[in-house]
């Protein structure tokens, strides 16, 4: 096999940016398009000149389709997953891994048990940021990390709780408490959480969080505002800040930013600029001054894709694994719970 077919179970708004980034990978084919909602399928379909159907059963059950991505709202991930693992097919999931740790978990022993790949769409640690952030921090230029820090701010319309940003499909899972798993933290940040995650190698053991629903429809049951802090195994600490009902935000400059603090320096990410001050002169820096870091361009999502099938096809790992996936839901999950309980949260004890 020199290329992976992959088909698409569900055709809504990720999907399209999806197919967009298949479509520039070379170790890739675009196999199939399912979604229960014909014409949705139907247009990536002829877009993309392959096969759709409305039927799950259609995909798991064609012995050409090597794998499966799901960009489906979130509950429909461990159940769609695990009937795909059973039928043998590798497992792309988008972002968060599932709602629930009992869900994620099986998701992972699922696949194993059948021996095929399953990689969760954590893109941005494919990005070019995350690569040279995560070089820098390794080779000590800023020191030991001792604190980390997540702002997201931005300002969502109130249509996007029934149709998204592109208005593809109407829905209100979004809205829902049970079917999203929550609001901002799930649905935006879990991409930041992973992102610190993969540049710094630390993990968090507890977590303290405040939240709510402030500026968003009535009948939306997740929160648009949370603040939290965490504490990582070895002392440092961290504090993510994340509102999507933020004024002005999506036109500000800082509304968006991933920073890490070092006892040499810091590495900082805003606007999809990278940053770093050090007081060291090594690897190319001057001490002493901040300086932009050059970023390659390219979409990180066609990366995420081509080593997805790079792995599959060469029996490494993939990108972002299941493993990747419960570690950042653990986080989401304790601050959902300790702003309930209004107490510091501990994390699960790990796979």
């Amino acid at each position: 096999m020199d290329k992976l077919r992959i088909a698409f179970v569900g055709c809504g708004e990720i999907a399209v940016a999806g197919a967009k980034s298949i479509s520039q990978t070379r170790n890739i084919e675009l196999g199939m398009f399912m979604d229960t909602v014909e014409r949705l399928a139907k247009d990536l379909s002829e877009k993309y000149k392959a096969p759709y159907t409305t039927n799950l059963d259609d995909v798991l059950g064609d012995r050409d389709i090597d794998a499966i991505y799901t960009p489906t709202p979130h509950y429909l991930h461990a159940p769609i997953a695990i009937e795909a693992a059973k039928s043998g097919k590798h497992v792309i999931v988008e972002k968060p891994i599932a709602t629930t740790l009992a869900d994620a978990k099986a998701m992972i022993r699922e696949c194993r048990r059948n021996h095929v790949v399953l990689s969760i769409a954590l893109v941005r640690r494919c990005g070019a940021a995350a690569a040279k952030a995560r070089n820098l921090v390794q080779a000590g230029v800023i020191g030991t990390v001792f604190a980390t820090e997540i702002r997201f701010l931005t300002r969502k319309p109130w249509s996007y709780w029934d149709g998204g940003f592109s208005d593809r499909v109407k829905t209100s899972w979004r809205k829902s408490k049970e079917m999203s798993g929550g609001g901002v933290l799930i649905m935006n940040c879990v991409h930041d959480i992973d992102w610190v995650r993969y540049v710094t190698g630390l993990e968090v053991n507890r977590v303290f969080s405040e939240c709510g629903t402030f500026k968003s429809p009535s009948d939306v049951k997740v929160e648009d505002t949370i603040a939290l802090s965490v504490k990582y195994e070895g002392g440092a600490i961290g504090w993510i800040a994340a509102c999507s009902s933020a004024e002005g935000s999506r036109s500000l400059e800082g509304s968006q930013i991933n920073a890490i603090y070092g006892t040499d320096g810091q590495v900082l990410l805003s606007s999809n600029k990278l940053k770093a001050f050090t007081t060291k002169g090594e690897e190319g820096l001057v001490a002493n001054s901040w300086q932009d870091i050059p970023l390659e361009s390219y979409d990180s999502r066609a990366k995420f894709f081509d080593e997805f099938a790079r792995a599959v096809l060469s029996g490494t790992q993939p990108p972002a694994t299941g493993e990747d996936g419960l570690k950042a839901l653990e986080i989401i999950l304790a601050a959902y719970k300790s702003a309930e309980k209004g107490r510091p949260v501990r994390l699960p004890t790990r796979m």
